[in-house]
């Protein structure tokens, strides 16, 4: 028998880059092995894996006792639009759709549009965030993204998240400029909101006042936006970016204003669901983590798990 008295799926963490280390820098192939072992030990059992330097997460067999692995494949932005270190080779606008079919045919599930980002001079951000691409070039993208069984995730940190909902986009990551109108337009397209909210709200002690004081408005504003996404039937999906613990990130969505029990399920059911994956097949080996007390009466126990199974094999 397992120890620890409560089971529950194993945790999947939707939004994460087992390639990417801190920097943003590309880890190697030992690197990013090591670090889904890390993973696995925590709970986590299904990786979606939102973007890699060149796709090298395509190139990635993780192997028995690590988590199952959704990949997108590389980075869908343009020259001097994202971190240089990530984008060993941009996609123009005139490529967007050719280049992110390409990603399909390599094995991606998903493929990852970089859709709004600041401009990069000499290897900083500088200034705001703007379109990368066309409304129009990504619906565009989507449709055929689609028509080939893929989907798109995009990343969105503007009032552009509406285009691309209405684009039609499988999920929206970051998000941090939705609205009430936007949230009502994913609940009818069944799009899903990856907050990342370890990565979001993370402010070092030497960032500008007006950075400080975005975050907390945006902290105030997700007291009303995740409640509403909730009741409305969003997916909301638990993802860590490059920054924090999935327990953390679960926490931090109970802390604004997510219901525990939803926040629980983002990073459980919910995500399994939303992801296309089996945890509770009959026939298939158990994918499951087991605690010794009730996370949900206290969230925090998902830090320390006292069993973990992935597809049969007992990692920890």
């Amino acid at each position: 028998p397992l120890p620890g008295r409560y089971v529950a799926p194993g945790l999947v963490d939707a939004h994460a880059h087992p390639c990417v280390g801190p920097g943003p820098v590309a880890r190697n192939h030992a690197e990013t092995l090591d670090e889904l072992t890390a993973w696995a030990a925590s709970g986590v059992c299904l990786v979606r894996d939102t973007g890699s330097p060149g796709g090298s997460a395509l190139q990635l067999d993780p192997g028995p006792g690590r988590p199952r692995l959704q990949a997108a494949g590389r980075f869908l932005a343009p020259a001097g639009r994202y971190f240089p270190a990530l984008l060993p080779e941009e996609v123009p606008q005139q490529r967007l759709t050719e280049l992110a079919l390409a990603e399909l045919a390599r094995g991606a599930k998903w493929v990852k549009v970089i859709a709004d980002f600041p401009p990069v001079v000499d290897g900083t951000l500088s200034g705001r965030a703007g379109l990368t691409y066309s409304p129009e070039a990504v619906e565009a993208m989507t449709a055929a993204v689609h028509a080939a069984g893929g989907r798109v995730a995009a990343h969105v940190t503007t009032d552009a998240v509406a285009h691309l909902v209405r684009a039609g986009v499988d999920s929206v990551e970051h998000g941090t400029a939705l609205d009430e109108s936007t949230l009502r337009l994913m609940a009818q397209a069944g799009t899903a909101w990856t907050p990342t909210l370890c990565a979001v709200l993370a402010v070092p002690g030497t960032a500008p006042e007006k950075v400080r004081r975005r975050v907390a408005e945006y902290r105030e504003r997700l007291g009303e936006l995740l409640p509403l996404a909730h009741r409305l039937g969003v997916p909301i999906l638990t993802g860590t970016d490059v920054a924090g613990t999935l327990a953390r990130e679960v926490a931090l969505l109970a802390e604004h204003g997510l219901p525990p029990a939803a926040a629980l399920a983002a990073a459980t059911t919910s995500g399994y669901r939303f992801l296309g994956e089996p945890f509770d097949q009959p026939g298939r080996p158990a994918t499951l983590v087991t605690y010794q007390d009730d996370p949900r009466e206290d969230l925090e126990v998902l830090s320390s798990p006292s069993a973990v199974l992935i597809d049969g094999i007992r990692v920890r």
